[in-house]
C-alpha cells in the first residue's frame, strides 16, 4: 500500500509530461528550437555568459543549495544531486575559463573556486561518508594498501577531475595539496584493484564513475608535466576489456568487484557521461563510446533528437536516478550528457537536434541577465553549463 501511494503523484508528472513531450513534438517546429544550437557549438561568448550567470545564481548563494532542494525521496541521492550540482558548475566554469583570457577568465575561474570549495565542505559529501562508514577525504589519509586505502572512487574521481581541471588553470593555489593527495589515491587504488575499477559504494562498482576518476589523473599529468602513471593506463585497459559491452561498444553501468563481470545492462546514460569524461583522458575510448551512442542509440523524430537510454531488448519500463526519467525509451540524462559528447567530437547535426529537444523541454527562461532552464533545477542548469560548454576535438 505504501509503495503504490508512494507512485500515484509520480505517475501523474510522468503522464503530464508524456503528454507534454508528444504534443510538443507534434506542435513546435524544430528549427525554431535549434536556432541557438550553433551560437553554442561554436563557443559564442554571450549566450554562455547568459547560463554561466544562472548557475552562479544557484551556486553563490549560500541558502540556494542544500540536500533537501531535490527530494528524490533518498537523502543519498539528494545528496549524490547536491555533489553533481557542483561538480558540474566547475566544470562548466573551469571549461569556460580555459577558453577565455583576462578579466573574464579570472571571473569563471573565482566561480568555479566557489563550487570548489563547496565540493570540500562536510555537508556535501555526507551522503558519500555514510555508505562508506568513513570520510573520504579522511581517507587519503590512510597507509597504502590498508583496509581504509579504498573505493569512494565516485567522490574523489568527481571531485578530483574538477580540481585537476582548476590546477590546469591555477598551477599554483590553495587546492593543489588536496589535489595531489586525491590523484595519488586515485592511482594507488586502481593499482591494488584486482579488476582495475574502484567501487562507488562497497561492494558497488560503476564504471562510468571510474572514467571521471581516470580523467582526473590525466588532467594531473597535464597540470603538473608530470607523465601519465600507470594507473591511468591500467584505469582504461579495465574500460575496454570490461566495461565495454561488446555487443553494442556502448558502457555497461554496473559489473562486480571481484571479476569485474556485468552486473546491469549497457545503459546511454552512463555511456555519454563517460565519453564526456575520457575525452580529457583518451580520445580513442572516448569516441569509440560517442559512435557507439550514435549507432544504436539516437534517434530523431520531427528532427528532434534523442538518446534511447537502453539499447534494443533490454529496455526498462521505468527510468531511475542515473537515467532520469524515460519517454518512449528516450532517456533524459542520455540525451543530455550526449550533448556535450557530440560537441566534444565536433558532430554539429547531432548537437544540433540534441539541443533542439533540451530546448524544447527544459523551458529555458531569460531574466535580469540570466539564463535558467525551468524543468530541470539547479542540477538541470549545471549539467547543460557543463556539456554545452565541453572542450572541441577534432570533427569525426
Amino acid at each position: 500500500m505504501a509503495e503504490e501511494a508512494a507512485h500515484k503523484p509520480g505517475s501523474t508528472r510522468a503522464l503530464v509530461a508524456l503528454l507534454a513531450f508528444v504534443l510538443g513534438f507534434a506542435t513546435v517546429p524544430h528549427r525554431v528550437m535549434e536556432r541557438d544550437a550553433a551560437k553554442w557549438f561554436e563557443g559564442d561568448a554571450a549566450q554562455t555568459d547568459l547560463l554561466a550567470a544562472g548557475v552562479a545564481r544557484w551556486t553563490e548563494s549560500p541558502d540556494a543549495l542544500a540536500p533537501a532542494t531535490f527530494a528524490t525521496g533518498s537523502s543519498r541521492f539528494d545528496g549524490e544531486w547536491l555533489f553533481a550540482t557542483f561538480m558540474m558548475s566547475a566544470m562548466g566554469f573551469g571549461q569556460v575559463a580555459t577558453a577565455r583570457t583576462g578579466a573574464a577568465r579570472d571571473e569563471s575561474v573565482a566561480r568555479m573556486e566557489r563550487c570548489l570549495d563547496a565540493l570540500l565542505e562536510p555537508r556535501v559529501r555526507t551522503f558519500e561518508d555514510q555508505a562508506w562508514g568513513n570520510d573520504a577525504l579522511a581517507s587519503l589519509d590512510a597507509t597504502p594498501g590498508s583496509a581504509e586505502d579504498r573505493g569512494h572512487v565516485a567522490y574523489l574521481g568527481y571531485a578530483g577531475l574538477a580540481l585537476s581541471l582548476h590546477r590546469t588553470l591555477r598551477p599554483a593555489s590553495r587546492f593543489v595539496a588536496r589535489e595531489e593527495a586525491i590523484a595519488r589515491a586515485i592511482a594507488r587504488r586502481i593499482e591494488a584493484s584486482p579488476t582495475g575499477f574502484v567501487e562507488t559504494y562497497p561492494g558497488e562498482v560503476y564504471p562510468v564513475d571510474n572514467t571521471a576518476a581516470l580523467a582526473a589523473l590525466a588532467l594531473h599529468a597535464r597540470a603538473t608535466g608530470e607523465p601519465p602513471p600507470p594507473a591511468l593506463e591500467r584505469g582504461l585497459a579495465a574500460v575496454s576489456r570490461s566495461g565495454v559491452d561488446p555487443a553494442t561498444g556502448l558502457l555497461v553501468q554496473a559489473v562486480t568487484v571481484v571479476d569485474a563481470s556485468p552486473r546491469d545492462a549497457p545503459r546511454a546514460s552512463g555511456t555519454a557521461l563517460a565519453a564526456y569524461f575520457l575525452s580529457f583522458a583518451d580520445d580513442a575510448t572516448s569516441r569509440a563510446l560517442f559512435h557507439a551512442l550514435e549507432k544504436h542509440q539516437y534517434r530523431t523524430v520531427l528532427g528532434f533528437g534523442g538518446m534511447m537510454e537502453y539499447p534494443p531488448g533490454k529496455r526498462a519500463a521505468r527510468g531511475d536516478v542515473d537515467s532520469g526519467p524515460v519517454f518512449l525509451g528516450f532517456g533524459v540524462s542520455a540525451s543530455g550528457f550526449a550533448l556535450g559528447a557530440s560537441r566534444v567530437h565536433g558532430d554539429r547535426e547531432t548537437f544540433t537536434a540534441l539541443y533542439a529537444t533540451a530546448q524544447l523541454f527544459g523551458a529555458p527562461l531569460e531574466q535580469d541577465g540570466t539564463l535558467t532552464y525551468a524543468t530541470g533545477g539547479p542540477i538541470g542548469d549545471a549539467i547543460l553549463f557543463a556539456m554545452l560548454t565541453a572542450p572541441r576535438r577534432r570533427p569525426s
